[in-house]
């Protein structure tokens, strides 16, 4: 995948659509597999806010059930299932312990009623060819049954707990990245670092049709116009904003919570945790790797989503929080790495509690509302049913634009780099089969973690290259091949993009000043940075990973 610049000056498309992250990838995938001409444009990298900060979960959202969102959940429960068939190499069935004490807001009948309710709603779960993958349902334990299984639970008060399961998103940037892929494998042309400035505008008699946008390139500085039959605003936090170059009152304005998450050694023995606190929230405790990930906060955030930091302050009342649920005396110099994202949430007040606010998604025909033609917005959602809102936008948008009808096909169609047939452990065993005699084992599992079926891909660089299987750090197996593969076939044209959301190193904590900077000479030999380039790029990774005061 390239960054094509000439399809998107000298095309007009059916579709395009500005926004990078899950949702818009989603229907870029979608609109693209149906055979509308799209493209898509991002102003950062692809993933690179929300869609990466998430807690690497997809779940049916069991707390919903107490809002009485049954059409979300039974919704999220079914695309779950879908990501574990679409995603297969991503996408993996986790176990958790929900503790229950005597200070929880609803006693532990009530508990089990809602847990029972997520099992019928999710009849469907085990309708995969892959044996793997299936959830088995719910199931109380005594208090010493659960302390056996997670030891560092807190004794007082504990009366038990229930045991489920949901699904682990292992590499949420990863799997963004594979929506956007699959698109462009089917004639999509998508741009990262395509910086939306305005929209194009046809005024007749008072009437108005958007009929493209210009986009600034955040690499070469030139601005472009880009022209389509109907444009997508999928922006995520940034939906109004976008929408204020319109006109000066958007139709909608979005509620903002902001999210952290904090990567710590591992402190928990077998399951995720899902704990709620005396202030009737809650928050995961998952193991990722050979860590655990502890998220997500939940605050208003009134700022420019732009600045969005991890700040210490953040880091320390959310250990408070933990420690006081989880007594680990869990201490602020064991965080690895930190990062936050913004939900952007629909809602009919600005002073609405961001916590009780609804996940489900809207998608705004703008004729309607506001008489101008050409504009579709998107908002809300989240990942987990970014499938679906890609379907019901993409019916709208053949409604609403004349083209033809053609049945969406996601449901049942696999991301590029899920080829691995009925059975992931299957195609794993086959590979190590072929390549063993010439790659370690352990490497042939972590490209298919990271790469699925496209692990070969990096293989072969490194065959042709033998320098290229030097590992970036030591210790891990991440090698020198998969920042050739980044650049040259995944459209990475920033450090961060490579070693936040391509080949990831860096989500688990700051990397090593040389992996970091061979990590740069490799990206500027192919991308031909002069040494101040270089630099300003090494400078502003580092930056961009510091906690602020």
């Amino acid at each position: 995948m390239i960054r094509d610049i000439k399809r998107l000056t000298n095309e007009e498309f059916d579709i395009l659509i500005i926004g990078g992250g899950i949702s818009g990838a989603a229907i870029a995938w979608d609109a693209a597999l149906r055979g509308h001409k799209t493209a898509l444009i991002e102003k950062n990298d692809f993933g690179s806010a929300t869609s990466a900060a998430t807690s690497k979960l997809i779940h049916g959202g069991l707390r919903y059930l107490s809002k009485l969102d049954i059409r979300v959940v039974r919704e999220s429960l079914r695309e779950r299932r879908l990501l574990e068939q679409n995603i297969s190499y991503q996408a993996f069935p986790l176990s958790f312990l929900l503790p229950v004490y005597n200070y929880y807001s609803k006693p532990g009948w009530m508990i089990n009623i809602g847990l029972s309710l997520y099992d019928i709603l999710s009849y469907d779960r085990n309708d995969l060819k892959d044996p793997d993958k299936h959830l088995g349902k719910h199931r109380w334990l005594s208090k010493k049954e659960a302390l056996k299984l997670e030891p560092a639970l807190s004794e007082k008060g504990l009366k038990g707990a229930y045991h489920y399961y949901d699904v682990l998103n292992k590499h949420p940037e990863r799997s963004n990245l594979d929506f956007i892929l699959s698109a462009v494998e089917k004639g999509a042309v998508a741009v990262n670092y395509m910086n939306f400035q305005k929209f194009l505008l046809n005024s007749i008699n008072d009437k108005k049709t958007v009929t493209g946008i210009t986009a600034k390139d955040e690499i070469t500085k030139t601005l472009i116009d880009i022209k389509a039959k109907v444009t997508v605003n999928a922006t995520g936090p940034w939906g109004d904003i976008v929408l204020s170059k319109l006109h000066k009152n958007p139709v909608k304005t979005l509620t903002r919570s902001k999210g952290i998450h904090i990567l710590v050694p591992r402190i928990q023995k077998n399951t995720a945790i899902t704990l709620e606190t005396k202030d009737k929230h809650h928050f995961f405790i998952i193991p990722w790797l050979d860590y655990s990930l502890i998220g997500t906060t939940d605050t208003a955030f009134t700022g420019n989503s732009d600045d969005l930091k991890v700040t210490k302050k953040d880091i320390e009342s959310f250990i408070k929080v933990i420690n006081d649920n989880y007594p680990v005396n869990l201490k602020y110099e064991q965080v690895l790495h930190a990062y936050a994202g913004i939900r952007p949430l629909v809602s009919e007040s600005k002073t609405a509690n961001t916590y009780e606010t609804s996940r489900k998604h809207e998608i705004v025909d703008h004729k309607k509302v506001e008489n101008i033609k050409g504009l579709v917005s998107v908002f809300g959602g989240k990942w987990t049913t970014s499938r679906s809102l890609a379907e019901e936008t993409v019916n709208k948008l053949e409604k609403l634009t004349g083209l033809e009808r053609i049945k969406c096909k996601t449901d049942s169609t696999s991301l590029n780099g899920d080829d691995v047939g009925e059975r992931l452990s299957n195609f794993i065993d086959e590979a190590v089969e072929k390549w063993s005699g010439k790659f370690s084992i352990k490497l042939i599992h972590h490209l298919i973690e990271y790469y699925g079926s496209y692990y070969e891909k990096i293989l072969k660089l490194a065959q042709k290259n033998p320098k290229l299987l030097e590992p970036l750090e030591k210790g891990l197996l991440h090698i020198k091949a998969e920042i050739i593969y980044a650049v040259e076939d995944e459209s990475a044209v920033k450090l961060s993009d490579v070693l936040l959301r391509r080949c990831g190193i860096g989500n688990r904590g700051l990397p090593s000043d040389n992996c970091i900077n061979e990590t740069a000479d490799l990206m500027a030999k192919i991308l031909k940075w002069d040494k101040k380039t270089k630099n300003d790029e090494i400078s502003s990774y580092k930056e961009s990973q510091k906690i602020t005061d």
